[in-house]
């Protein structure tokens, strides 16, 4: 069910149920791209039935899906409909566009063949811990995060707010210390160092070395970090579990459950198969996090997220984007 995590923090202040975080995403339900429309997001029902729940809860954990639809038009067609439009223009008038004139022409194209563009559609997974206060979503690019992160702060009402989580050590500066380590004390346990890493030097045109498939723990490696280099991702094992990939922005990437896990959910059809798929994923990956936070330290400050000025949208950087939260004076659900 989860290819690839990213965590945040949920502000301690809020105080929604799962019924109140239903009744504050059903104020964004996805509808499709119209016909001139070129991207269109909401939430579906996580299940995939339609008119079914928006927010699913399974054995204390909440699920909920986002879907983001785009329509694209090849440059060319657009080029080339505009160079038609413009000989036409020239052929009539006697005269070349202007500048204005020609961005008009572009945007008359582009409106013109969006009608004939096929929609693509992609969904992110949302899991809620409300114990925990984590938000964990099943995505790889943060762009994707981004979006889905603005419409909660649209919807949530007053109280909400969101940040990504925080460890005190650094996931770089701890990845560059387990693979430094010529004993292997300093890797927690829990996990285990797999095949797969990428090292990153310094400068404006760093050295980037990449593993795969390929002991990690030789002097080879250790001569890397001692030149500079630091691991940008690391490929780790939990518990004899779960495989995955540690990047430097606390991302997990390449989730892989090791054989066996889900036999149990494999027995279950349909409506039981989901129940089983989110229990048994969320269980595993819940005990992963929480030795990966120890492994790093601990939380930097679990409260934090608090601390921040309102925002009417999380700003982005390029690997933590900011705290987002909603304004005292939003209206919406109290989220």
């Amino acid at each position: 069910m989860f290819k690839n995590l990213m965590l945040y923090r949920l502000s301690p202040e809020w105080p929604a149920s799962a019924a109140q975080w239903e009744e504050a995403i059903a104020n964004e339900p996805f509808v499709e791209c119209s016909a001139t429309q070129q991207k269109s997001t909401g939430w579906v029902p996580p299940r995939g039935q339609e008119h079914g729940a928006l927010v699913e809860t399974v054995d204390g954990q909440w699920i909920a899906r986002f879907a983001i639809e785009t329509k694209a038009v090849p440059a060319d067609a657009i080029r080339d409909r505009t160079q038609k439009a413009v000989e036409e223009i020239e052929k009539t008038t006697g005269r070349k566009p202007g500048k204005k004139e020609l961005r008009d022409l572009k945007d008359d194209a582009l409106i013109a063949l969006l009608p004939q563009a096929f929609p693509r559609r992609s969904q992110v997974t949302v899991w809620i811990e409300p114990t925990q206060r984590w938000l964990v979503m099943d995505v790889g690019a943060q762009g994707k995060a981004d979006e889905l992160i603005t419409s909660l702060v649209r919807v949530a009402g007053k109280g909400f707010g969101v940040g990504l989580l925080q460890t005190a050590t650094s996931p770089q500066a701890a990845m560059a210390a387990w693979l430094a380590d010529a004993e292997g004390d300093a890797l927690p346990h829990a996990f285990n160092i797999e095949r797969e890493c990428e090292l990153k030097g310094s400068g404006d045109e760093p050295a980037v070395v990449k593993f795969t498939r390929h002991p990690l723990q030789t002097d080879e490696v250790r001569q890397h970090i001692a030149e500079g280099k630091l691991p940008t991702k690391l490929a780790l094992g939990w518990a004899g579990r779960v495989g995955f990939m540690l990047t430097q922005a606390l991302q997990l990437k390449k989730i892989a459950f090791q054989e066996g896990v889900f036999e149990e959910g494999a027995k279950s059809k349909d409506d039981d198969r989901f129940d089983a798929d989110v229990a048994l994923s969320t269980g595993e990956l819940s005990g992963l996090i929480t030795d990966l936070i120890d492994a790093l330290g601990g939380e930097a400050d679990p409260t934090a997220v608090t601390d921040q000025a309102p925002a009417a949208a999380p700003a982005a950087t390029a690997e933590r984007p900011a705290l987002a939260t909603a304004g005292a004076d939003d209206d919406g659900p109290p989220f």
